[in-house]
């Protein structure tokens, strides 16, 4: 079985926890609409 290198290892790992951080954001962007629209605001001039 070709296995991957220690780098490859690393690569997949970060991409990864980049897809499922951005999963764990939209979803709690979904179930809290209230706190993104309040921080939209707030950054308003």
């Amino acid at each position: 079985m070709n296995y991957l290198t220690k780098q490859e290892q690393r690569v997949l790992v970060v991409v990864v926890v980049l897809l499922l951080t951005g999963l764990v954001v939209k979803y709690y962007r979904l179930a809290h609409p209230a706190a993104a629209v309040n921080m939209v605001q707030l950054a308003k001039p």
